[in-house]
């Protein structure tokens, strides 16, 4: 184990290798070197804390040679895309869009068929002589930023030099419907979870000792793309020579000729952008890896020497899927399934949501999912907890200065403010593993659940994130973790707060985890 931080290539290679397959073409967008602001900043995607999404997708819909500028750096930075190319919607019918797909499914041609139709335009996607079925993503929009989450399964796709494309596993649990959930298996936090949005979650797992549970798992490839507007990406094709049972009760293979034999799902929207990026709350978090040193019996020493390292695969503004207002600021800290979790403030538990489904959609039969399915992204557990001082009261303040051997040190603060308040939750936590229920108050590294693999999750991970209010629309806000060691001395130039001792050493505070590093309670572990 060594620490070393990614670059978006690196992220990008990360998550490909397990099956999800991201082009960030809206991102690369870079506005003319004349486009300032009042403080004569240049305005764009590329200085995204001064900039919206309206104002972002205006650019992107104004000025074509920068459209074409990003499409050529996308199209170097994602080798694997067949292409991508802007079109004019001034050049349609109106009444012609409406019938435009977000996902076109281009099946292809055999060689007389070409002979019909020898001017295709599409041809250059075409192999002479085979049947090359692609697929494309289209966004008609005069100036909205789209994110596309697309999956398909049980068949193998092509890059644009004919390479397979990397897959991976997405499963789903569910429960025989025949008999009836009780009302016990409802969570206690379903007033909470009203006034989110978000769906009500039935337990059926805690019933399904009686009843018949069947886990079914298939292959998936997962494509994450910022799309432009009036923009088609040119995703993938479809390997060769496959073939696919000819129904779900026969065990009888057929050829593939047609997308329609294959199935895909998706998630389209519009691009949320955070509204403002550089939001951070001053509260320092405690390790949610470590148990609180007042909550443990062993020796500090022990307790430092024997802290285990999680490796953070997504930090704020990541790749994957950490570029929404509702969780830019988020960190993904990979860690086996069934590790434990602690609290990383002194708070209130306000939600418990880990019964591994909703009832909001046609699977109330649904126990739970895991992996790279864009349907996951509508299941999840989830725990939240808000900051709270001794009192009860909720919020909390700014980090004071002490002084330590003629150093100053930031702190926490322990008697917080009512009117700064913080929100802070675990995603994707194992199914029945919370040991506090809605209303419980509890202390910093005290332990809350385990961590698991449920939602939309490439790998088990922790989805860690914090929030300055608990509404459906809420975004997210950047928090940074305080350095849980007796001396918190260090000259890691990633760890963040720090003040210069009288001696000139570093006092290091409080850390920031960046994607590709490993950390534990102390911060950035170099070995």
């Amino acid at each position: 184990m060594s620490s070393s931080f990614w670059t978006i290539a690196d992220e990008c290679a990360h998550y490909a290798d397990l099956g999800c397959h991201i082009a960030s073409i809206a991102r690369y967008f870079k506005p003319p070197k004349n486009n300032k602001d009042k403080k004569g900043k240049t305005r764009g995607a590329n200085n995204a804390s001064t900039t919206t999404t309206p104002y972002i997708s205006a650019l992107h819909a104004s000025c074509l040679e920068c459209k074409e500028d990003m499409y050529n750096y996308a199209m170097r930075q994602h080798p694997w895309l067949l292409g991508i190319e802007h079109f004019d919607l001034s050049e349609y019918e109106p009444s012609d869009l409406p019938n435009f797909p977000e996902i076109a499914m281009n099946d292809g041609v055999f060689d007389d068929e070409e002979e019909d139709d020898e001017d295709d335009e599409d041809d250059d996607f075409y192999d002479d002589g085979d049947r090359t079925m692609t697929l494309t993503l289209t966004n008609i929009t005069p100036d909205t930023i789209k994110i596309y989450i697309v999956s398909i399964f049980d068949v193998d796709l092509c890059d644009a030099k004919g390479n397979i494309l990397k897959s991976s596993k997405s499963s789903k649990t569910t429960v025989d419907s025949s008999s009836e959930v009780g009302d016990d298996g409802l969570n206690d936090g379903v007033d909470a979870l009203r006034e989110r949005g978000r769906p009500l979650k039935n337990n059926l797992l805690n019933h399904s000792a009686s009843r018949t549970t069947t886990t079914q798992e298939r292959k998936c490839t997962t494509f994450i793309v910022l799309c432009p507007p009036q923009t088609y990406v040119h995703l993938c094709s479809l390997a060769p020579n496959q073939q696919i049972l000819a129904s779900s009760t026969s065990d009888e293979k057929v050829p593939i000729t047609s997308w329609s034999q294959i199935e895909i799902e998706s998630d389209i929207q519009a691009w949320s952008y955070h509204p403002n990026t550089d939001d951070e709350h001053p509260y320092l978090m405690h390790f949610p890896f470590a148990r609180g040193r007042e909550l443990s019996d062993d020796d500090d020493d022990d307790v430092d020497s024997t802290t285990p390292a999680y490796q953070c695969t997504q930090s704020e503004n990541g790749q994957l899927t950490h570029f929404f207002h509702g969780n830019y600021h988020a960190i993904d800290f990979a860690c086996p399934i069934g590790t434990p979790l602690y609290s990383p403030v002194n708070g209130k538990v306000v939600e418990v949501c880990d019964g591994g489904n909703t009832t909001s959609s046609d699977d109330t039969n649904v126990a739970e999912v895991s992996g790279i399915a864009a349907r996951n992204m509508f299941y999840w557990n989830s725990i939240m907890v808000q900051a709270v001082d001794d009192n009860g009261a909720a919020g909390v303040g700014e980090c004071q200065p002490s002084t330590k051997d003629g150093a100053s040190v930031e702190h926490q603060q322990q008697q917080p403010r009512q009117e700064d308040p913080l929100y802070v939750e675990f995603v994707h936590i194992q199914t029945n593993s919370c040991v506090v229920q809605v209303g419980d108050v509890v202390k910093k590294g005290q332990l809350l659940c385990w961590s698991g693999n449920v939602g939309f999750t490439p790998e088990p991970h922790l989805h860690f994130a914090a929030y300055r209010g608990n509404g459906k629309d809420a975004a997210t806000v950047r928090v940074k973790f305080d350095i849980d060691c007796k001396d918190k001395v260090s000259a890691f130039s990633n760890r963040t707060g720090n003040e210069e001792g009288a001696g000139g050493e570093v006092l290091a505070t409080s850390f920031l985890p960046r994607a590709g590093g490993w950390y534990n309670r102390n911060g950035l572990v170099l070995e």
